[in-house]
């Protein structure tokens, strides 16, 4: 795991963390106070950008709050809570849609209603949609669409690239997004699903400011951070999303409440260790036989599954993965055939197990698929409705 130097936290400050805040008790002590640190300390443009530090206000904030999904949920409703920050919070949501599941081949059309949207709705916060067509054109409620100091602009997994003609209506320092990382390591709109598919063990929430986009995508200079967050050597996205959610939620409170009191400091990333990640596509989701291990095809299974399942091509068509596992060598199937992508069925009394053999000497046992078009089925199920000539031979070639 990369992580950025730009932050230590301390436990100087006088305001304690909530009660229930989610954070280990080691990374609950640290996240009060901020100052800079790292590689800036021999770089004095850096220097100047890190010891930026902001002025005290008198006033609460006009919140204009950007998002979409239930990691939006979590920052928004820790905002809401936190009453002595704010005079009013407006909510922008993206519109409702159909959204595809199931990946290219299976999928299913299913109406998409943002989590924040129904956050907003219930808690009589006012709300806004962007219109379908995209951000670029829309113009935001009163009263932001004049600058005010007062004014703050934060999002959390929104979807959309604030343009600058939005940006330049908001303070600097008073643009802000929360991101499900430690920047600069993932950088894009995937973070959570590749801290997971890339097995690391160590993870973060980071606070940084906005900036426009030929700056690049998540580059602003870092205001808040929480490190040292273990993934479960067993996380989901949705399983890790939770935990993710309340963190940066705390941290954001934390975060603005500095804003308000002065002395928040921005911290510049560091350019060199930076990562991406990418949003998830059809293609991110197929099966690389000859490259990826059981584990490496388990993790990107537990990342991307939750929006698309991961395939391979096979007899001509397309097999979508629901359920697998990988074997540990303890377990591995020595008497077949090792070549790579070639699954075999193994009769087990009444039941039917599939293995195929992946990189690195490694296997993968297959306890579901669906097939293009289809409903899926148990390996059973699914053997008996292949080919005659497929089942006598017991095995067959995927990829």
């Amino acid at each position: 795991m990369i992580i950025s130097p730009s932050l230590v936290i301390f436990s100087s400050s006088s305001r304690p963390l909530p009660s229930r805040c989610p954070f280990p008790h080691h990374a609950k002590s640290r996240i009060l106070s901020i100052v800079s640190h790292g590689r800036t300390a021999g770089n004095p443009q850096a220097q100047t950008q890190a010891k930026f530090t902001t002025s005290a206000r008198l006033t609460k904030f006009k919140i204009l709050f950007c998002g979409s999904d239930e990691f939006s949920v979590a920052s928004l409703k820790a905002v809401h809570g936190a009453t002595g920050l704010w005079d009013s919070i407006d909510v922008v949501v993206p519109p409702e849609r159909e959204i595809g599941r199931g990946g290219k081949h299976n999928k299913t059309l299913e109406r998409y209603t943002p989590a924040l949207r129904q956050y907003a709705l219930s808690n009589d916060l006012p709300t806004h949609t962007v219109p379908s067509k995209g951000i670029k054109g829309w113009n935001p409620p009163e009263p932001f669409t004049t600058p005010s100091s007062s004014h703050v602009l934060l999002t959390a997994s929104f979807g959309h690239i604030i343009p600058l003609r939005l940006l330049k209506l908001f303070p600097e320092d008073h643009r802000l997004n929360v991101h499900p990382s430690l920047l600069p390591r993932w950088r894009g709109a995937a973070p959570i699903q590749w801290t997971i598919a890339s097995g690391d063990e160590i993870t973060g929430v980071s606070v940084q400011r906005l900036m426009k986009y030929s700056r690049g995508v998540d580059a602003g200079g870092i205001i808040g951070s929480i490190k040292d967050i273990s993934v479960p050597s067993d996380a989901t996205y949705t399983t890790f999303l939770p935990l993710l959610a309340e963190i940066g939620g705390s941290l954001l409170v934390d975060v603005l409440r500095k804003l308000k009191d002065g002395n928040a400091t921005f911290t510049p990333q560091d350019e060199s260790q930076i990562t991406y990640a990418p949003k998830i596509t059809h293609e991110t989701a197929r099966i690389k036989w000859d490259e990826q291990s059981a584990d490496d095809i388990d993790r990107l299974h537990r990342g991307i599954s939750h929006q698309v399942h991961l395939w391979t091509l096979l007899l001509s068509t397309t097999a979508h993965f629901i359920t697998l596992r990988p074997l540990l060598p303890s377990d591995d199937p020595t008497e077949l055939d090792g070549e790579i992508g070639k699954a075999h069925l193994i009769k087990d009394g009444r039941s039917r197990r599939l293995f195929v053999a992946c990189a690195k000497g490694t296997w993968l046992e297959v306890l579901e698929v669906q097939m293009a078009g289809k409903k899926p089925l148990k390996i059973k199920d699914w053997w008996n409705g292949l080919p005659k000539y497929v089942r006598d031979q017991g095995c067959v070639q995927m990829g």
